[in-house]
């Protein structure tokens, strides 16, 4: 099948899709193995009912900040590197949401390489396998997951119709499993007062999901209208978000492991873990593919029908990063990084909805450096990212 999609040039109306299409591959992005390790350890540290309205109130400010972004990217139907071209300039950009997106979505791809790769070879050694190299699987699912971001949006869609369904399936079944293990009444009454403070389980929450929400315009710019990403986003990711959360609290309570693993083979289900976390992997990793080859043709201004070749590039790159063991590594630096990312996101909206007074026709791309929002993007970062190092 020919690729078709775009990397640096405006997405025309006849090349729109489906909002639903859209919010799958979030939904497939929010099934992830981190999701339910954190909602595991709320579920250690917070009453049921407090983890709900945490994750609820975390995801929909979250979404709140999505839906601004992502409708900059369907007015003007450009990437979200490129709807940074007006706040911080065609160069700026260059050095400031390209780059810092490239390396923390590159550096992600690594990481979830890894741990698909170990969940694998886990998998093998239950079906008598032993011994299968850590390498090798790190290059056939890295090869897989890069081919099918290398396929862009409709492959991302048609791989979480597939998989989204089956996962909801496998997660509520652990759920369900871990409920009639322990009771309802044990899980309920397992933590009767919150040892983690509200705003800093929501905190927890919004910058769980920060690097990824800032890139929401790389899949809106083929939204056919506003509100088609208003339920794009929130129909994508809230109940996903909310849902995983709830089912690693779960898990954690009923096994008394937060470790994602660990739950499904406390509930002897080693097999039903393995193919979760390969799935919910293979379904988060393609979208960090997609968006660090996005960025990476906006750093070197790669035109349209050589995105593919990009994106393919940097799955290489995070592949030979997870075989190298640098997952652990990047797993620190990733975290610091990440705090620098989201501000640039407050800046693009600020920019659009304030400067360009959510005007299409007021937005275009400056020229140069625009210092204005790179000293707000150094002012917002410097602060995350203090923050971040306990400063």
């Amino acid at each position: 099948e020919k690729v078709q999609d775009k990397g640096l040039s405006q997405i025309q109306a006849n090349e729109k899709r489906s909002w639903w299409s859209i919010a799958f591959i979030w939904v497939g992005t929010m099934i992830c193995i981190p999701m339910l390790m954190v909602g595991g350890i709320f579920g250690t540290s917070l009453t049921i009912s407090s983890v709900f309205w945490a994750t609820f109130i975390g995801f929909a400010f979250c979404c709140l900040l999505m839906v601004m972004g992502g409708i900059v990217g369907c007015d003007v139907g450009l990437n979200a590197s490129m709807c940074s071209t007006h706040a911080f300039g065609v160069t700026g950009a260059n050095f400031s949401s390209a780059l810092s997106i490239f390396i923390c979505e590159a550096g992600w791809f690594a990481v979830q390489t890894a741990t698909c790769a170990a969940a694998f070879n886990t998998l093998m050694a239950i079906m008598g396998v032993e011994n299968f190299p850590f390498w090798l699987s790190c290059i056939i699912w890295g090869a897989v997951m890069a081919v099918t971001a290398v396929y862009g949006v409709k492959w991302m869609a048609w791989l979480n119709y597939i998989a989204v369904p089956l996962l909801i399936i496998l997660c509520v079944y652990g759920a369900i499993h871990s409920i009639n293990l322990g009771g309802w009444e044990k899980i309920g009454s397992y933590v009767l007062e919150n040892t983690m403070s509200m705003p800093a389980a929501i905190s927890t929450t919004i910058g769980l999901f920060a690097i990824g929400a800032t890139c929401n315009s790389d899949y809106t710019r083929y939204c056919k209208s506003r509100g088609d990403v208003v339920k794009a986003t929130v129909l994508g990711v809230l109940p996903a978000a909310v849902l995983m959360i709830m089912v690693g609290a779960i898990m954690a309570i009923g096994t008394g492991n937060y470790d994602v693993t660990a739950m499904f083979a406390g509930l002897g289900l080693p097999i039903v873990a393995m193919l979760v976390l390969i799935l919910a992997t293979w379904t988060t990793n393609t979208g960090n593919a997609y968006m660090s080859g996005l960025a990476a043709c906006k750093i070197f201004s790669v035109k349209d029908e050589k995105r593919p070749f990009v994106t393919m590039l940097c799955g290489v790159l995070g592949i030979i990063m997870a075989v190298a063991g640098l997952a652990d590594f990047l797993n620190t630096y990733i975290g610091i990084l990440g705090a620098v990312v989201p501000p640039i996101m407050g800046i693009v909206i600020c920019d659009y909805w304030v400067i360009c007074k959510g005007d299409k026709t007021k937005w275009s791309p400056v020229r140069g450096v625009n210092w204005v929002g790179i000293i707000a993007w150094v002012c917002g970062g410097g602060f995350g990212l203090l923050e971040t190092l306990g400063v």
